[in-house]
């Protein structure tokens, strides 16, 4: 999405927004609404007085399209014009304007420089829609984005699309093939941020290691890359896909002192049965998280598992807890398996009932949330780097995040003392639960 000056021709019009999904959907509404304001728009954050509402929808499992559509109901009921953007559009655009009538507007994930030209012929009396079954577009310029969550850190989209047929996502048919942005682009991106004040950058894409295979560039040499801006205090990166976590990565990550010692690396799951039935790499799962220990000091790995796939017998999901137990994963989220309309594993047999997926779900996390008490409880008494990303000065209170934490979905640090959102401060650990850190900064 190369972002150029669009002026509207028509008269500007108030735009509200509803953002839903990951933080790669985060990217695309934060550059949707840059678009729109450098066109002359207003964004609106309330929705009672907007003209328009521009809804950035999920459809990755079924929770997600449920949340979409319960947002674009309450919209409806509510009588606003509707435009529906990102995957629920790219996916069911033949029901969606049937099923929300109000919707004017459908956009699809290829489509979303084209929102100032859609919004001027929506505010036009217009219905339209603007989906290329194919999506090629990638984001090369964010300069004029528009920041719906200012803080501390970032999120930089360094690629689109997907290259892999995991056999329970869409994300390909939605967002076409893998292609990376130029490396050129995300360095000045990141310079950009730095002068803003923003401490950290998370990289995001649907597979960050991959990047740059196109053109002969590599993940490891952007992290170096951006390793040298200055300004910047801390580089993660989300989503790597484990076959292609190299030597190479993982030295990049030990030897630069701005990438934090944290590797997410989603799994899915353990045991090779259930991983060919995915279309997952099949590999020693342990001995790759004990390649990783061994190569960066102190890191914590943070992954993702899918219990009840289609298959899962009990034996199966023994395994997986047994692995577990043994890996002792610093940070674990677990899914429970849903049908995807449209995926491969929505023919496959051997479905397992909603109710013994909840149970193996709860199973493991109880196991998860003990091995993460005792790797908290061993913080107890340390001082740890904490970036701060909310501060209350009245109450003097804070709430951040060590380098070994991604926003929403790792610990917390609960702090006490004086602290300014984006600044690192030394935070001594008094207690903790399975998930937060409680301390005092010191200074």
């Amino acid at each position: 999405m190369k972002q150029t000056e669009i002026v509207s021709a028509n008269a500007p019009q108030k735009v509200g927004f509803v953002h839903l999904g990951c933080p790669k959907n985060l990217v695309d509404t934060e550059n949707m609404l840059g678009l729109l304001h450098n066109a002359g728009h207003k964004v609106v954050g309330d929705e009672s007085e907007a003209d328009i509402m521009l809804v950035n929808t999920c459809s990755f499992i079924d929770k997600a399209q449920e949340e979409s559509v319960r947002n674009l109901v309450h919209l409806a009921e509510n009588g606003k014009k509707i435009i529906i953007t990102g995957c629920l559009a790219q996916k069911f655009q033949d029901e969606l304007l049937d099923l929300i009538p109000e919707a004017k507007a459908l956009v699809g994930t290829g489509d979303m420089s084209k929102i100032v030209e859609v919004v001027d012929k929506v505010s036009r009396g217009e219905r339209v829609i603007s989906i290329t079954q194919d999506p090629t577009y990638i984001l090369e310029d964010d300069s004029k984005r528009l920041h719906i969550t200012v803080g501390s850190y970032v999120y930089v989209k360094i690629a689109e699309g997907c290259d892999y047929r995991c056999s329970f996502c869409i994300i390909p048919s939605m967002r076409g093939d893998f292609r990376s942005r130029s490396l050129t682009s995300i360095v000045e991106d990141a310079k950009r941020y730095a002068e803003k004040g923003v401490s950290e950058l998370i990289l995001v894409g649907q597979d960050t290691t991959s990047y740059g295979k196109e053109f002969g560039a590599s993940l490891p040499q952007l992290l170096r890359e951006l390793n040298k801006v200055d300004g910047i205090q801390w580089i993660r990166f989300m989503y790597a896909y484990p076959n292609l976590v190299s030597d190479e990565l993982l030295d990049t990550i030990a030897e630069c002192e701005k990438l934090v010692k944290y590797l997410d690396c989603p799994l899915q799951h353990m045991h090779p049965e259930v991983l060919k039935r995915m279309r997952r790499p099949v590999m020693d799962h342990v001995a790759f998280v004990q390649r990783v220990r061994d190569r960066i000091p102190d890191v914590k790995v943070r992954t993702g598992l899918i219990v009840g796939f289609p298959g899962e017998t009990e034996a199966h999901f023994d395994y997986l807890t047994e692995s577990i137990q043994q890996v002792k994963f610093d940070r674990l989220g677990v899914f429970e398996y849903s049908d995807v309309e449209g995926a491969h594993s929505q023919g496959l047999d051997g479905k397992v009932s909603k109710k013994e997926i909840r149970r193996r779900r709860n199973k493991l996390m109880e196991i998860q949330q003990g091995i993460s008490l005792k790797k908290n409880q061993a913080l107890i008494g340390q001082a740890l780097d904490v970036l701060v990303d909310t501060a209350d000065p009245d109450k003097g209170t804070f709430e951040g995040r060590t380098q070994w934490d991604a926003p929403e979905i790792d610990n917390r640090v609960l702090g006490k003392g004086p602290a300014i959102p984006g600044e690192i401060v030394p935070v001594e650990i008094k207690s903790v639960t399975p998930y937060d850190l409680k301390g005092v900064a010191q200074f």
